[in-house]
């Protein structure tokens, strides 16, 4: 992926800018001077110090790298959503099959639906029940 695109008037802008300061740095005899000695900031006139020069390079890369920030923290938090609904849908999932198939069985085998409601109740009993007892175990 290229993050350094330009358009064909960004690319002409961006070259009349360098064109401009060159020639600003011709005109006050800086060129002459090496880099290490010109690193002083321009002072404008006013006193205060001149705007850095604009990028279009630096701009775009710092949107496409603030982009991918959004979009990476995005995915994690899609991963972790995922990651907790099949912790809990999983077992509800199974859970609601073994409840239909006993239901279905008992209908199989000739039951009224009086008679699948009261197998219904008694296995919910039976659960809660092995819940007494395991809760029973895990405190003692």
């Amino acid at each position: 992926m290229d993050l350094f695109l330009e358009t064909p008037q960004q690319q002409a802008e961006r070259m009349l800018r360098q064109q401009q300061r060159l020639m600003e740095m011709q005109m006050q005899g800086a060129a002459a001077q090496p880099p290490a000695q010109n690193a002083t900031p321009a002072v404008s006139p006013a006193g205060e110090s001149a705007p850095e020069a604009y990028s279009v390079q630096q701009d775009s890369y710092a949107q496409e790298l603030a982009f991918d920030k959004r979009r990476a923290r995005r995915r994690r938090v899609g991963q972790h959503l995922r990651t907790l609904a099949m912790i809990v849908l999983i077992p509800l999932g199974l859970a609601v099959i073994f409840l239909a198939s006993y239901a279905l069985t008992c209908i199989l085998n000739g039951a009224s639906p009086n008679e699948v409601l009261q197998h219904l109740t008694a296995l919910g009993q039976r659960l809660g029940d092995v819940i007494t007892t395991i809760r029973a175990g895990w405190e003692s």
